[in-house]
């Protein structure tokens, strides 16, 4: 399985969007630090099993599986969502075609940094990793969206969202600056 480096480079190069159906997803150290920042929000678990986030959770996925000798390089990895990561399994997969990103959806990553000194002494090794692999890629740490991602996270958690992703769009709408120096548009570029 691929390092939390090569997964953090994935998961921004694709713009923390599944590329096999295109659903926003999200890094699940950034929903775990906005459930201690928030007390009572609950919507982490060490499993993903809580909805309405548990299909969206952040997977990389290897388009040529690891028993059918596929590597760990950015060019046979893609961000996916855990439904379809379960519904592919262990089976090859077209390479899918990397849209653009649209919009500023950083999968929480920049939430996750924004509020990680606070809650140092609770993150765990894991979670560790992905801050420095996060600020590696050039995520930045960012708070202004987080009265706009909490409102839009309680809606879905409610059940009275219609569209999750224009919402999620909409409530990382500030002006990007979340990415730093990663082109999202060809892997490996850096400007």
């Amino acid at each position: 399985m691929a390092n939390v480096n090569t997964k953090a480079h994935v998961l921004v190069r694709d713009g923390f969007a599944c590329q096999f159906c295109g659903q926003l997803v999200f890094l699940s150290q950034g929903v775990k630090v906005l459930d201690m920042h928030v007390p009572g929000l609950e919507l982490w678990d060490l499993h993903g099993k809580i909805e309405p986030l548990r299909t969206r959770w952040a997977t990389v996925d290897h388009l040529v599986p690891e028993v059918e000798g596929g590597m760990d390089t950015l060019d046979n990895l893609a961000a996916c969502c855990v439904a379809c990561n379960s519904r592919k399994g262990g089976t090859s997969a077209p390479a899918p075609p990397r849209p653009e990103a649209k919009g500023n959806w950083d999968g929480l990553s920049g939430l996750f940094l924004g509020l990680a000194d606070r809650y140092a002494d609770r993150l765990s090794k894991e979670d560790q990793k992905w801050r420095r692999a996060l600020e590696r890629v050039g995520v930045q740490p960012r708070l202004d969206p987080l009265d706009a991602v909490l409102a839009a996270l309680q809606g879905m958690k409610r059940g009275d969202v219609a569209d999750v992703d224009a919402t999620l769009h909409a409530a990382a709408a500030s002006p990007p600056r979340v990415l730093g120096g990663v082109n999202r548009g060809n892997p490996g570029d850096v400007t």
